[in-house]
């Protein structure tokens, strides 16, 4: 099955609507935030004529304040692949969270069964917790997770907290020993590589475009006005940022310049994850320019796929 990853901005969705083409394929994507409703702007979710162009499979389904972390996307994805597969068609994995793909290469730990009362009440709790309190909560729980994920993001920091409180174990004592859930996923993956200039330059292009457009700030708005700003989904890449600007805490200019860091330096923690952690044998693909097209890279990967049997 073929799989299509890379850092933000590397172009995923485009290439992978490409390849669903040549292929006859569903998407199912590998993406942590675009799943959450109403938070489509910000995470640059695909479009609806992208959506209309290829079916997908993991796009904005989620209520705000649930979660999804990797251990429920590898279930939903293997009854996506399922569906898939029994309509005749070749499921695609496309998306930048790196965790989702390993979750189904290298399958997670089967959970501990959980109270739904106490979990219910913990996650109360913990919704209401300060980013920074809750990652010394997590930190002060598992050290050995803590030590590896410098830093933390919310949601790690919140299963972590979770999984230690309500079963009296830490979260790497589940990964590393408890059995795993199902078998692995044979995958064949590419990875997008651009020059981390033109990265660079591309993710600024994107942070002003979307800053400097109306619908973003309308999301956010929306979102604020739900009370969504203390939700899971609402800790993605830039929205805390924009937040301030709808307040008028910042003004456009430093929020384009809050963004578009923040948005590097999680390409840059991608792309240093996509080197350490995925098989040898994922192919890389170099993209020089931008007069590399989504249809070109496609072709090149089709024709891998299907040489490879």
């Amino acid at each position: 099955m073929p799989a299509i990853t890379g850092p933000t901005a590397s172009g995923k969705t485009s290439v992978a609507i490409e390849l669903a083409r040549l292929l006859d394929g569903e998407i199912i994507s590998m993406d942590s935030r675009q799943a959450y409703r109403g938070f489509a702007i910000g995470t640059v979710a695909p479009s609806a004529d992208e959506l209309a162009a290829a079916p997908h499979h993991g796009v904005g389904f989620l209520d705000p304040l649930e979660r999804y972390g990797a251990g429920r996307f590898a279930r939903l994805a293997t009854r996506w692949l399922s569906g898939i597969r029994a309509r005749g068609r070749v499921p695609i994995l496309a998306g930048g969270t790196g965790l989702f793909l390993r979750a189904l290469t290298h399958p997670m730990f089967e959970e501990p069964p959980l109270d739904p009362a106490r979990r219910a009440a913990l996650h109360a709790w913990l919704v209401g917790l300060e980013r920074e309190e809750l990652i010394r909560c997590a930190a002060r729980l598992d050290p050995a997770l803590a030590a590896r994920h410098r830093p933390l993001d919310r949601q790690r920091a919140a299963r972590t907290v979770e999984l230690a409180l309500m079963t009296g174990e830490p979260l790497t004592h589940w990964m590393t020993r408890a059995p795993t859930e199902r078998p692995p996923l044979r995958t064949a993956i590419w990875v997008l590589e651009w020059p981390a200039p033109l990265l660079r330059e591309r993710i600024a292009r994107r942070a002003e475009t979307l800053v400097r457009g109306a619908a973003w700030l309308e999301e956010v708005r929306g979102l604020l006005a739900r009370g969504l700003d203390g939700s899971r989904a609402f800790d993605a890449l830039g929205y805390a940022d924009v937040a301030a600007l709808v307040r008028g805490e910042a003004d456009v200019d430093e929020t384009i310049e809050r963004v578009s860091r923040a948005t590097w330096r999680y390409a840059r923690r991608q792309r240093t994850w996509f080197r350490h952690q995925l098989p040898e044998d994922a192919v890389v693909l170099e993209v020089l320019d931008e007069s590399t097209t989504p249809g070109q890279l496609a072709r090149r990967i089709a024709s891998d796929w299907r040489e490879a049997g």
